[in-house]
């Protein structure tokens, strides 16, 4: 029996691997929500494994053998799906007027979907064949399942991706080797066999630690470093993979990016490189030293610096090092860089003309949260640069994107590091109508006056270039010197005011805008003209001119909007801000750790204008962009209640343990549904939860997935004949309601550990819930083998299927009510499916071993 637990163990272990690695791949290649996609409908092959089980009726030791031949032919189409998708001329941006494109979309899902329906496929068949082992079966997929993610991300770092597909194909050539050479399936092996298995072990290992170079990702040519990449002599000279993303630096003479400069600016662009993250965000690194980046002086930024001259800086992930360099220009005394990803750190020192080696500057490679709760030190400006490339935002289609910099939570932590009269400087771009320049304003009005202060108006100030807005939250009121300082940059820089305190405080257009502001209504007072003309008097729209003044009205809007409703009593959250974000056309709510989607602008109200503009903008799946994941959804509960349903409707035939035809059960179809959807609503929140923690998305993910999923096949090990049904299902409610509350205090008891520690925590902390966790699926098979035998294949499809659509749910269900729902949601599959088997416990017999 060891062979089959090793190669399981080997097999589980390169699928969660294999998922790791394509999701990295095509969110280099597609983008990040095309990979999500693509991912989790590839899913549904471990779903499809059980329904061919079902479907095809085979001896004992037929079942045994799919376990050689799943092994051999997962480690053999891992590799080959990704090199075929990787040369499909699928185009997501034509597929609205190509039908051709409908046909390569299929064949794409249809190529990822194979090696997990092999792997899935292997250990289907050793639940089948051995049900009597069904915890130790089980046990060692959770055990290698929990492996594979950060054996995952360790390859990436060290090969990068194309090896670690090879790596994958590596592990699943352990799994066939060791059922070939241990003899687990019946019979003598041939000796041709055992050869071919050992050259596939070597062909691929070595593909693994050398990756060639014809199985490089392709990119989407909308990708930024594939549009650089087309200007005459542009070149890649630099590269470097880690285990959440890839660096690129560009050499181009096209590269010219200065968001939100001037158009006062006399002189030209300066000499830059671009810098990408995962082919995404060009970046700029300017080949000036501060003393001659004359044009720095001409970014809206700048005008920190002329509110607080010598300042200490800290400046939160600038990417390129374009706000470093604004800093130095402006004479700053001190700049902390907080970056993140120590391949962008490692791109910019080695490109940045000495950037990184000024002795004013300290580079700090941590997650920004992270480095917050652990920092006391405090700054005279704390600067959120814009790094990332302008996003139509029109169809919500960057909604799942979580951004953990762009909270309330996270605004307030940087405003507690600000010295008394600092200064919070944060750039977004501006769309029309108003979105994330408003969305901004919104976390900066909720952040001051869960503050206590009792006029944020007198503590803002916002302008806007003709491409960018720039929202500074200041600590102290701002001074009438501060105020004419501002006036006389946005005036000498021709840019336009959004937001000043001495509109507040002005009479005439702006007393009379208050005036008519209703906070029962949904609806912006507009302006007349003889207002618009007093208003860019005062320099509101007066350079960069836009028709009835929407960034002026939606800031004002918003902010006397809060202050009515405060003065009259209801609190910020109340009436006020309320009916103005309920009834502005695009979801611009302060988003929060619980929802930190802060490029979620969809509403439901948008869908006649995205059907009315489907295929006529030049956006991925025609502009659909949100719909898209409802679609997926709806998708994804169609092929899997096909995959239900097949063995049905086709007549479900006997299996080789039970010779009789079995008998359809509804109690295991939701048994097993609710065991599927409640794990990965329990795992995905607690992933989030982590995420500021540990300080990387991509080391939560490895840790809190690896942690749950070991200690899950623990506890299916040793735990499942030592606790009745019902009582582990009940410990384990309990204990979901628990984890939101002890958590946190949890976090900041221990938030000052180094990473290793706060890993080592992470793992203690999630022990107990993942032990409980591993013990309701082989409880729930020990139930069906001893009942119904033969549904034990339809069970494993059910449990697949369900598992695929509760990881397209879960972040649907957080986007619009938060993650704490989504764990509720969680602990409520699980009591429904406490209840789902009800008098079925009675009587069943457990394993003791």
């Amino acid at each position: 029996m060891l062979p089959i637990y090793l190669s399981l163990l080997f097999l589980s272990a390169a699928t969660l691997a294999f998922e790791v690695a394509l999701t990295r791949l095509f969110a280099l290649a597609q983008g990040h929500h095309f990979a999500f996609m693509a991912v989790s409908l590839a899913l549904l092959g471990a779903g499809a494994s059980g329904t061919f089980l079902s479907l095809r009726p085979s001896s004992h030791q037929g079942l045994r053998r799919w376990l050689k031949v799943s092994a051999l032919l997962f480690t053999l189409t891992a590799p080959v799906s990704y090199m075929l998708v990787n040369i499909l001329p699928f185009d997501a941006y034509r597929i609205a007027w190509e039908p051709i494109q409908l046909l390569w979309l299929a064949v794409y899902y249809l190529a990822l979907t194979v090696p997990f329906f092999f792997s899935g496929l292997a250990v289907g068949a050793a639940l089948v064949a051995l049900p009597g082992e069904a915890h130790r079966l089980y046990a060692a997929n959770l055990l290698g399942s929990g492996l594979g993610p950060p054996l995952a991300l360790l390859a990436l770092a060290v090969v990068g991706g194309p090896g670690t597909v090879f790596g994958v194909a590596w592990l699943g050539a352990w799994a066939f080797l060791i059922l070939v050479w241990k003899g687990a399936a019946s019979g003598r092996q041939p000796y041709l066999l055992r050869t071919a298995g050992s050259l596939l072990w070597v062909v691929s290992g070595l593909f693994f630690l050398f990756p060639p170079t014809w199985a490089d990702i392709r990119l989407t040519p909308y990708q930024s470093l594939s549009q650089a990449l087309l200007y005459p002599g542009s070149r890649v000279v630099f590269q470097k993979w880690n285990a959440f993303s890839r660096v690129d630096v560009i050499e181009s003479q096209g590269i010219r990016s200065a968001p939100g400069l001037s158009m006062a600016y006399p002189g030209g662009p300066p000499p830059q490189m671009g810098l990408t993250v995962d082919g995404q965000n060009l970046s700029p690194i300017t080949l000036l030293p501060a003393s001659q980046a004359e044009f720095a002086d001409y970014l809206p930024s700048a005008l920190a610096y002329q509110l607080r001259p010598n300042a200490d800086v800290l400046i939160i992930e600038p990417e390129g090092g374009l706000g470093a360099l604004t800093a130095l220009r402006g004479g700053a005394r001190s700049v902390t860089v907080v970056q993140g990803n120590p391949a962008v750190v490692a791109a910019v020192e080695g490109w940045g003309d000495d950037l990184y080696h000024d002795s004013r500057v300290t580079v700090v490679v941590d997650d920004p949260r992270s480095y917050l709760r652990r920092e006391s030190r405090r700054f005279d400006l704390v600067i959120l640069p814009l790094t990332d490339s302008f996003r139509p935002v029109t169809a919500g289609a960057y909604a799942l994107g979580e951004e953990y910099r762009y909270t309330v939570e996270a605004f307030l932590e940087l405003q507690s590091h600000l010295a008394a009269d600092g200064l919070l400087i944060a750039e977004r771009w501006i769309q029309l109508p108003p979105t994330e320049s408003l969305r901004l304003w919104g976390i900066a009005v909720e952040t001051l006056h869960r503050s206590g202060l009792d006029d944020p108006g007198s503590h803002l100030v916002a302008l806007r270039s003709f491409q960018t807005s720039l929202v500074i939250v200041s600590r102290a009121p701002f001074t009438l010197d501060e105020l004419g300082r501002v006036h006389d940059f946005a005036a000498t820089r021709q840019y336009d005011l959004i937001w000043s305190p001495v509109l507040s405080s002005a009479e005439g257009p702006v007393l009379s805008f208050m005036e008519k502001l209703d906070i029962t209504t949904t609806e912006i007072p507009a302006l007349s003209s003889g207002e618009m003309e007093a208003l860019q008097a005062m320099g509101v729209n007066r350079y960069n001119v836009v028709a009835g003044a929407p960034y002026f009205r939606a800031f004002a809007g918003l902010y006397f909007a809060a202050r009515q409703a405060e003065g009259a009593g209801q609190g910020v959250t109340a009436t006020g801000p309320s009916r103005f974000y309920a009834g502005y056309p695009y979801a611009v709510t302060p988003p929060t750790d619980d929802r930190p989607f802060f490029f979620h602008f969809f509403k439901w109200r948008q869908i006649p204008e995205i059907l009315a503009g489907l295929g006529k903008t030049w956006q991925p799946f025609g502009g659909s962009g949100y719909l898209v994941l409802l679609l997926l959804l709806v998708l994804v509960l169609l092929l899997s209640g096909g995959l239900i349903l097949l063995p049905l409707v086709l007549g479900h035939k006997p299996s080789a343990p039970d010779p009789q035809p079995p008998t359809f059960n509804l109690r295991y179809l939701l048994y097993f549904s609710l065991l599927g959807i409640g794990f990965l609503f329990v795992e995905i929140p607690l992933l989030q939860r982590f995420i500021v923690y540990l300080g990387q998305p991509a080391y939560a993910f490895a840790v809190v997935v690896g942690a749950l999923l070991v200690a899950s096949g623990l506890g299916s090990r040793y735990l499942v004949g030592r606790i009745r049904p019902p009582l582990g299902l009940i410990a384990l409610v309990g204990l979901v309601f628990v984890y939101p509350v002890m958590l946190p205090p949890l976090f900041e008891v221990t938030f000052g550990l180094p990473l290793a520690g706060r890993m080592a925590v992470t793992a203690l902390a999630l022990a107990p819930l993942g032990l409980l966790m591993g013990v309701p699926f082989p409880q729930g098979l020990a139930v069906a083998r001893q009942r119904t035998p033969g549904l034990l294949p339809w069970i494993w499809a059910v449990n697949g299927c369900a598992s695929v659509v509760s990881a397209v749910l879960a972040p649907m269900v957080a986007i619009s009510l938060g993650f704490r729902a989504v764990m509720l949601f969680g602990a409520g599959a699980y009591l429904g499916a406490l209840f789902s088997m009800g008098r079925y416990w009675a009587g069943v017999t457990l394993p003791r071993e």
